[in-house]
């Protein structure tokens, strides 16, 4: 995988974060608004088996072995405290397997506190919570290498069935997680059942959106980027402990601090989750191997980065080599549902526009920008159009819409910002004449929910998709426009059927054979470690009609 090249544009060194650049945006606007995933691809796309001694990723047609999935024994020395401390996940599940993770880490802040040496660590998958039916079990080797975390690919499951998983290391056991794994490609799923979350930086507030996604009916959890925030900042409410994240053990530092965290464990032990990047694991706002400062020594920034990524996420991929690590995957529940898991960081072009808010910006009607890189593309594309499912969700990371108040694009680093390659997207879920397509995003720290027209933002053309954006778990909206004036502002794009500037929370999406539901989950606070949730709004599409059906 090679990155895009590098486009000879220097870009700013000052340039503002997303949020502050759509605020300013607002705010210039609201005078003139208001004043008038087991294995990998098969060389098709489609995820295909391997053993349980490794991973292979979804955007090659190779089997690579994970080092940390090896099976084994070895003489390791006792352990130097409780290393369970990062708790347990699982993702990626398919129909006959699901990846199981841990990390052991007794001094999860100083770099995990290990021996520099392979740990045998065994694992367990039973049909009941007090493990009096183990159907699977076995040995992985916990590499200094990987930070001693290991990627299990647990098959012989059966297809739609919810398991119980643990680990043992010296004489300790992890916590128990629960998982699933997928229905059978070709069954008829009558249900799906998701949660869609972002952006949870640390320093902003508690994680209590979190406690109400473990208490919810679930099937899958997808994260859609911005896992971690690289700043050294502290907030309101916490502290990131440490500078700004630029070596392999920054990295792993501040993904324990996180991992730490009990109320996002509680989550990871509850469901398996889908998980995608942003752009704040590696640096804010970077683009392929482009830093937002033009870092001479970024590429190595970005290569642990990607690491320390894939040492704690329970992701069907490949480990990461320094040309990148592929992401992007999907995974089918039977005729109901396709999921596209895109990345549209380390494939596209660099930002035709980095320009002070409000500026023109003619790049984007001379210049075609790349979000997906011309294979990823041609991967989605050839997916969509071959996909036999009710639903077809393509989850990503940025707002897709074109968010346009009194002629002023908001964001340059969303799809607004790649005009071309959103419209031909677009051209092509009409040309295809595609139904029942929805688009999962984030990282504006905003919900939303919008039909999506076939010419972007012109509501005289035909809906062909519905997008969904989801606020952030933490991270604040970096505005001090008051709601009513967003309201206004809002209020004259008819596509945008719900918005919310200010709330923090999660989206969950119900997926029927006729019917897809929305709700808004919304908590009163996160500067307290307990909060309450509600539905703040309802949404649906139904199956086969194009648009958003509005109470």
């Amino acid at each position: 995988m090679n990155s895009p090249p590098r486009p000879p544009r220097p870009r700013p060194h000052t340039a503002p974060t997303r949020r502050e650049f759509l605020w300013q945006v607002v705010a210039a606007a609201s005078a003139s608004a208001c004043g008038g995933v087991n294995g990998g691809t098969d060389g098709s796309g489609e995820v295909s088996s391997s053993s349980t001694t490794g991973t292979s990723t979804e955007a090659t047609p190779t089997t690579t072995d994970a080092p940390t999935t090896t099976t084994g024994t070895t003489g390791e020395p006792a352990l130097p405290g409780p290393p369970f401390t990062l708790g347990v996940a699982s993702g990626d599940p398919l129909a006959d397997r699901v990846i199981l993770w841990t990390r052991l880490a007794p001094d999860p802040l100083a770099g995990g506190g290990m021996p520099e040496t392979a740990i045998a660590v065994a694992w367990e998958v039973a049909t009941d919570e007090a493990f009096t039916a183990v159907i699977a079990s076995g040995e992985a080797l916990a590499e200094p290498a990987f930070a001693h975390s290991v990627h299990v690919d647990a098959t012989g499951l059966q297809a739609d069935s919810w398991y119980f998983y643990r680990f043992h290391a010296g004489d300790f056991t992890s916590p128990v997680g629960r998982t699933r794994t997928l229905p059978a490609p070709d069954s008829a799923p009558e249900r799906l059942r998701l949660a869609s979350a972002s952006c949870q930086r640390f320093t902003t507030g508690y994680y209590t959106a979190y406690a109400h996604v473990a208490a919810e009916e679930l099937d899958l959890v997808l994260f859609l980027g911005d896992y971690i925030y690289e700043n050294g900042d502290s907030g309101p409410v916490r502290s990131h402990m440490s500078e700004e994240c630029r070596t392999l053990l920054d990295y792993r530092n501040r993904y324990a601090l996180y991992r730490g965290d009990a109320q996002l464990q509680a989550a990871h032990h509850r469901f398996p989750w889908a998980v995608i990047w942003d752009d704040h694991e590696v640096d804010n706002n970077y683009v392929a191997d482009i830093s937002a400062v033009d870092d001479p020594e970024f590429l190595a920034r970005r290569t642990a980065a990607y690491q320390a990524f894939y040492e704690h996420m329970p992701i069907r991929v490949a480990p990461p080599t320094p040309e990148g690590l592929a992401i992007y995957r999907k995974f089918s529940w039977g005729d109901l549902a396709e999921v596209f898991l895109l990345d549209t960081r380390q494939y596209r072009t660099d930002q035709l526009c980095m320009d002070e808010p409000g500026e023109d910006c003619g790049e984007l009607e001379t210049e075609d920008g790349d979000m997906l890189g011309p294979e990823q593309e041609a991967w989605l594309t050839e997916g969509l159009s071959a996909s036999p499912a009710i639903w077809k969700l393509i989850a990503q990371q940025i707002v897709f819409s074109k968010v346009d108040f009194s002629g002023l694009l908001i964001n340059w680093d969303q799809w607004d910002g790649y005009p071309k390659a959103r419209q031909r997207m677009l051209d092509f879920i009409a040309g295809e004449q595609l139904e029942n397509v929805v688009i999962l995003a984030g990282d504006l720290h905003v919900g939303g929910m919008a039909d999506v027209n076939a010419v972007a933002g012109d509501t005289n053309t035909p809906v062909v998709a519905v997008e969904i954006v989801t606020t952030s778990i933490t991270s604040s909206s970096e505005t001090d426009v008051p709601p009513e004036t967003i309201e206004q502002l809002v209020a004259t794009i008819p596509q945008i059927k719900y918005f919310n500037a200010h709330s923090r929370g999660y989206v969950k999406v119900e997926l029927s054979r006729t019917e897809l539901r929305a709700k808004f989950r919304i908590v009163d606070t996160i500067e307290a470690e307990t909060a309450a949730v509600e539905t703040e709004a309802e949404l649906s599409v139904l199956a086969g009609v194009a648009g958003i059906q509005v109470p």
